[in-house]
């Protein structure tokens, strides 16, 4: 399953992508396969659950594009839903010290969510002209509202 696209605000190399992953996901790190684009995976496909990381570099002030893929119900369950999906984007954002923009929820194209080391989140508009050149800039932000009471529940577990 195809879950996210992240965008990080630093480079990250693949042992630290590695052992955040491996954590955030509570997966052996000898199933967390990686590959910077335009490679493809080479060697025996680790057995479910697994995880492929795709680093794509870009210009701009979020460097690193992951394209995250999952395979496994033990790993594509927890994050089928917005909620979820915060969650472990906190955690990663925590695990590797960086912020994170994320594609997925009540947002339209030029926004995204954006995810800090220290667990905010808020919803950012970014410059279409610098979309268009697949670069990421920030040009407002506004508050991330939890619309669902399990949301804030499972925020409130994690600290």
């Amino acid at each position: 399953m195809y879950w996210q696209a992240p965008m990080l605000e630093r480079w990250v190399e693949h042992d630290a992508l590695r052992t955040a992953f491996a954590a955030v996901f509570a997966l052996d790190p000898s199933r967390i396969e990686i590959v910077d684009y335009p490679q493809r995976p080479t060697g025996p496909i680790p057995p479910e659950p697994r995880i492929l990381l795709e680093r794509v570099d870009h210009e701009g002030p979020f460097p690193l594009h992951l394209n995250v893929f999952l395979a496994g119900d033990a790993l594509e369950r927890p994050v089928a839903e917005l909620a979820g999906t915060l969650e472990y984007a906190r955690a990663l954002a925590r695990w590797l010290g960086v912020t994170m923009l994320f594609g997925t929820g009540p947002i339209g194209y030029e926004e995204q969510i954006r995810v800090a080391p220290d667990g905010t989140v808020d919803i950012v508009q970014l410059d279409g002209d610098e979309l268009d050149e697949e670069r990421f800039v920030v040009v407002g932000a506004r508050p991330y509202i939890v619309e669902h009471p399990e949301e804030a529940t499972s925020r409130a577990a994690l600290g």
